[in-house]
């Protein structure tokens, strides 16, 4: 008999498909903030939620079933980034060769971006969830019972052989309206001490290589004291060690910024908690840094992105210039917390020279760590139309989306730099930057930054860019 009242929520994990998740830095398996949002949207309208994340390594299919078994909820949710959308459909497809009748709604910034293509590709998904779920998740387990799918806005769904859409749902005006996440239906002693916290939805900026689509362009903004109230939660009633603010770029509202800063240090909560990150270069100040360092930042990270003033302006488009990323670099490490740089290979007209010139960059800006990822055509960005038109020197190799990562990477390659080129210069990067600071190799796994590599990746990162340097083979974790 189908629980009316309850939803079982799903993280999805590798492992159903014979494959190991790649779980090798320090936010690699944290829990995650948005079935945390939809678990608090689902117990605030009373009805009971349970969370399965199938990454952990105590759990697996088999808990699914013995789940849905025992109590049979409205519907099952899974919620996917693209690498674990092949993943997520296994899991549906298992689901529904036991439980027929068992609704599956998949939910994520994958699907938000390609709805009906993910209904298309993947038959055992029901229901999409497109854009933000909280509303959404909670209204379809009113609909569901009555048969009523359609009256549900912001949903892709299968009608007598067809993919219909309803009504386009709003995105949420008042974040601040929304429950702190229900970190408690996770299995916390599983996890590190990193939780997540998002400070805004939404980003203004048309960085060419991102799809923030799915959370529009008008930044939303929580309010400080409430950031603050939800850092001093999970402080204190889950033990939490470091922070990750989720956001892209935090200091982009510096009052804001400063008023939280000012929150945590009144609360005492600067001496119990450290918290990376993200930001943009052309968003920071003394002022602010002082604040922010004084609050508990240890790290934050920029977006450089590339060597080449030419692709950083006419391709990339983030409005940034290389004099702003050498300046916030410098005031950062001035400020005392460190800074980590994040640069990509195989831009839309890049050139070898190009690349020699982002890894000249990166020696200059010699940041605390740094990151050099290969491009991703991920769905919805603009790189991927532009290699999907004709004539354009970018080819998409295939869309095997768990492989769109920077470890499994074959999705992707230049006409004049070809996929196995790319990852020798990407490793090449590497090398050429931590032989000149070998110290800094080292704090890479072992250094708590989010960001960082956990110990067991110490040996298989470099194993991974040394066979990538000197191989021709597809080496992936």
């Amino acid at each position: 008999m189908i629980n009316s009242k309850k939803v079982l929520l799903i993280h999805p994990s590798n492992k159903v498909l014979s494959k190991k998740d790649n779980l090798y830095t320090n936010e690699g398996l944290v829990p995650s903030l948005g079935i945390g949002y939809l678990a608090a949207s689902c117990r605030d309208e009373g009805i009971n939620c349970e969370i399965l994340d199938l990454r952990l390594p105590h759990r697996g299919i088999k808990d699914v079933i013995e789940n849905i078994s025992r109590e049979y909820p409205l519907f099952v949710g899974i919620s996917a980034f693209t690498t674990e959308i092949n993943a997520a459909a296994e899991i549906a497809k298992v689901i529904k060769e036991k439980f027929t009748s068992l609704a599956v709604v998949v939910g994520g910034p994958h699907v938000s971006l390609l709805p009906a293509d993910t209904l298309k590709e993947f038959k055992d998904f029901d229901i999409a969830v497109v854009g933000e779920g909280e509303a959404a998740i909670a209204e379809l387990a009113e609909a569901l019972p009555r048969n009523d799918v359609a009256s549900v806005a912001g949903l892709a769904y299968r009608n007598n052989g067809n993919i219909t859409f309803t009504r386009a749902r709003s995105v949420i005006a008042d974040i601040n309206s929304l429950s702190f996440p229900a970190w408690d239906l996770f299995e916390l002693p599983f996890y590190n001490k990193l939780f997540i916290i998002s400070a805004s939805r939404g980003c203004p900026y048309t960085c060419y290589f991102c799809s923030p689509q799915y959370l529009g362009n008008k930044v939303r903004l929580r309010n400080p004291s409430s950031l603050v109230a939800e850092i001093e939660q999970i402080v204190t009633k889950f033990g939490a060690k470091r922070i990750q603010f989720a956001d892209a770029s935090l200091s982009i509202m510096p009052d804001e910024t400063i008023d939280m800063c000012n929150g945590i240090i009144d609360k005492g909560l600067h001496k119990q908690i450290e918290w990376d990150c993200e930001t943009r270069a052309d968003s920071i100040d003394d002022k602010m840094l002082v604040k922010m360092k004084e609050a508990g930042c240890r790290w934050i990270a920029l977006g450089a992105e590339t060597g080449s003033a030419r692709i950083l302006k006419d391709v990339v488009k983030k409005g940034e210039t290389k004099e702003q990323i050498i300046k916030a670099v410098s005031l950062i490490k001035k400020s005392g917390i460190k800074v980590r740089c994040f640069f990509i290979i195989g831009h839309y007209t890049e050139t070898e020279e190009t690349i020699k010139e982002t890894i000249r960059f990166a020696l200059e800006l010699n940041p605390d760590a740094l990151s050099f990822g290969l491009m991703v055509p991920n769905p919805g960005s603009e790189v991927r139309r532009i290699a999907e038109s004709a004539n354009s020197g970018i080819h998409i190799l295939h869309n095997r989306w768990k492989d769109y990562n920077q470890f499994n990477y074959s999705c992707y390659e230049l006409e004049n730099i070809k996929l196995e080129e790319l990852k020798k210069w990407q490793s090449d990067a590497y090398f050429s930057f931590y032989l000149h600071h070998p110290a800094k190799a080292l704090g890479l796994f072992l250094d708590k930054s989010a960001y960082n590599y956990n110990i067991k990746a110490l040996v298989k990162i470099p194993l991974m860019l040394l066979k990538r340097k000197f191989s021709k083979e597809n080496e992936t974790l």
